[in-house]
């Protein structure tokens, strides 16, 4: 064979070996037809074994029967099903289990499809003890996967019909498992009863003791290829997946300007080609053994045994292949490549949809948080029980610890709480909303500002969505939206990626809090490779460009900043590089990243000018690090709610109940939210739930 043949041979033996239409099929053998020496059994052309006892088929039935109605050039269907072979049955790599190997971890937790070996008698036979434990094992087994996943989904507030919907499915599946089960314990007991018969017969006519004699039961998956890809569909195949899988993260990269993560996807990319194209496992597996491989067609072993190799050089280079292929087909590696596949998909979905996309300002939603048309009701809760972070004293711009001043309406955190959420809202309602939060005639929605500022500013990128809304007192505070697209998702990697996968596996390496240094020199070290690249479409370039812009216009007296969730992280960011004070609501920190934006910020910049809330089991608040200033509050949403406790509304609900000074009208949706009822100041009796009706 020429290069150029193996390597064709090589790529289309891949293809074949994943687009093959293959049937399962379970067999149970004794001692007497098994033939060790040649690893399998005595007859297996056409698919079927004369001599063994069948149980039933499994996976790949449904798959056939697709492939055979497809048109005609795309799969063949073979004569007779040709006997494929797995890596365990090449190298007999196959469980026994004896009386003293027995376990009932081992039984239960086997892989499904796994052939194994049993001993039945002999001095090594399964006591019955042990078989009746490996039965009742399965059976409580059953019992607490069906009782696990209903008790997750009650859990997960699923409706009863659902549940019993569910439940019934389980039942009917592990019934129809479980009569394969006893299928296969009635046939086993049936070759037994003959393997005793058997020996008794022996002992009848020798001097040969039963009890030396071992005899085993081989339970055995053997799969066979009924149908296969033609040629010119596997070249296909072949082309349009990796096109795909190559060509749409590319794509991304290139639209993003991102040439390092283009050569850092290129080259792992071609690693993972060679490796699923170039690998030797499924050309064995196709052969049946080591020892064919590389020999020309017709040409017969020198050798028996696994490699069947002539000289010491074919054998040692045979036996590398070998130990390879074992590691390239282990168990662990099949469950992270299939994990690695599940992420890859997930990007490309969430990459083409940003593409098709594009970045941009999308339109805010109607508002979701509605007053009473009484808004006289409060929380009220006693002055030495308030909290000092309800009121706002994070320091001015100058890095002084005084208080807001006497005259700005902004006096509580509640008050950053609510601007994070108007950013939200379509910009003819915010104003209405703001009236009725700082009263009317304090706060006002600048709209012509940010129009002013990108016209002055055609050169920067202008996808970030945020708000102005300056005060009486002459105050501005710019209010930055988090993530409501697939372009905001896709920023939101960009920036805090490297930072979350090192917390990732520090959390899951045992006293991971010693590399605490090395986890964030590698993030420095990663976050400076992209610096230049994340730049460029990163959103806090933007936004931080205007603070700059306000402030130097001179028309505020004070300008801060504030955002929910990315739009707080933005904020972090831009406070930090402006020297402007931020406040994040449930935002990720920025202490990890803080290498990867333009300019580079430091851990005094972020501890002067930040100040975080993070509610209680918010998995976002916690990622980038430890936020400098911070304040935590509870999440009184229901623990199976994994995401109520990042909501901005449920956070403000909180601040307004924990901080009963807080003079700002309870909105509606707080007592919807398991909140108790606010008391009415102005005497009338008159509900909030009535009030919340007439509006």
């Amino acid at each position: 064979m020429t290069t150029t043949e193996r390597l064709k041979y090589t790529i289309l033996t891949a293809e074949e070996s994943t687009l093959s239409g293959k049937v399962h099929k379970n067999y149970i053998y004794d001692s007497n037809v098994y033939d060790l020496k040649r690893l399998d059994s005595n007859s297996m052309i056409g698919g079927g074994n004369g001599k063994a006892l069948y149980l039933y088929s499994s996976h790949g039935q449904w798959y056939i029967k697709f492939t055979q109605l497809m048109p005609r050039g795309l799969f063949t269907t073979l004569d007779l099903p040709m006997r494929c072979w797995t890596q365990a049955e090449i190298d007999f790599n196959i469980p026994f289990y004896t009386k003293s190997s027995w376990s009932l971890e081992s039984v239960f937790c086997r892989r499904k499809n796994e052939s194994h070996i049993a001993m039945v008698s002999g001095p090594s036979a399964l006591t019955p003890k042990q078989s009746f434990s490996s039965l009742l094992c399965y059976f409580f087994g059953v019992v607490f996967y069906i009782l696990l996943v209903t008790g997750l989904m009650v859990f997960a507030q699923v409706s009863a019909t659902v549940i019993a919907a569910v439940v019934c499915l389980f039942v009917a599946y592990w019934l129809w498992q479980g009569r394969k089960e006893y299928r296969m314990i009635k046939h086993a007991n049936t070759i037994i009863r003959r393997l005793q018969s058997d020996g008794n017969d022996n002992a009848d006519g020798s001097d040969d003791n039963e009890d030396d004699y071992d005899s085993a039961l081989f339970q055995k998956w053997e799969t066979f290829m009924v149908t296969k890809p033609t040629l010119s569909f596997a070249w296909i195949s072949f082309i349009v997946k990796n096109i795909i899988i190559a060509m749409i993260p590319l794509s991304y990269f290139c639209y993003s300007r991102n040439l390092v993560g283009a050569m850092t996807y290129l080259v792992l990319f071609l690693l993972c080609f060679e490796k699923h194209y170039f690998d030797i496992g499924p050309i064995v597996e196709a052969l049946g053994s080591f020892g064919t491989l590389g020999m020309e067609p017709g040409t017969s072993l020198a050798h028996s045994g696994l490699l069947g190799a002539a000289t010491r050089n074919e054998w040692q280079q045979k036996s590398r292949l070998y130990h390879i292929t074992r590691m390239n087909n282990n168990a662990s590696r099949r469950i992270w490549s299939k994990l690695l596949n599940f992420f890859a998909v997930l990007f490309g979905v969430v990459a083409m949809a940003a593409i098709s996309s594009g970045p941009g300002q999308e339109e805010g939603v109607a508002p979701y948080v509605t007053f009473p048309s009484n808004s006289t009701f409060f929380y009220d809760v006693p002055q030495e029980e308030v909290s000092p972070m309800c009121n706002v004293n994070f320091g001015n711009n100058n890095g002084s610890n005084a208080t807001s001043s006497l005259t700005s309406p902004v006096k509580y955190l509640a008050d950053y709480n609510f601007l994070t959420i108007i950013s939200y809202f379509k910009i003819d309602s915010i104003q209405p909303l703001l009236d009725t939060w700082f009263g009317e005639g304090e706060a006002f929605l600048d709209e012509d500002v940010i129009p002013t500022f990108r016209e002055a500013h055609p050169d920067l990128p202008s996808a970030a969505s945020f708000q102005l809304v300056s005060f009486s007192d002459g105050s501005a505070i710019v209010c930055v939206r988090g993530t409501t697209t697939y372009f905001d998702f896709l920023v939101d990697a960009r920036l805090w990626y490297a930072a979350s996968l090192f917390q990732l596996v520090q959390s899951a390496v045992p006293f991971g809090f010693a590399f605490d240094a090395l986890i964030d020199f590698s993030v420095n070290r990663l976050s400076e490779l992209e610096a230049s690249s994340v730049k460029k479409v990163s959103y806090y370039v933007e936004t931080t460009a205007f603070v700059n812009y306000l402030r130097k216009s001179g028309k505020y007296t004070t300008v801060s900043i504030t955002g929910h969730s990315l739009g707080g992280g933005l904020a972090l960011i831009t406070g930090a590089q402006t020297q402007t004070l931020a406040i994040a609501i449930s935002a990720p920190s920025a202490v990890m990243g803080r290498s990867a934006v333009t300019p580079e910020i430091s851990l005094e910049d972020i501890k002067q000018r930040s100040y975080s809330v993070i509610p209680q089991r918010d998995i976002i608040s916690h990622l980038g690090g430890e936020h400098m200033n911070s304040a935590g509050i509870k999440c009184r949403a229901g623990a199976n709610d994994f995401f109520a406790c990042h909501y901005a509304y449920r956070s403000l609900c909180e601040l307004m109940y924990t901080c009963g000074n807080v003079k700002r009208p309870v909105y509606c949706e707080c007592v919807s939210m398991g909140y108790p009822e606010p008391t009415s100041i102005d005497g009338s009796g008159t509900s909030l739930e009535f009030s919340c009706e007439v509006i």
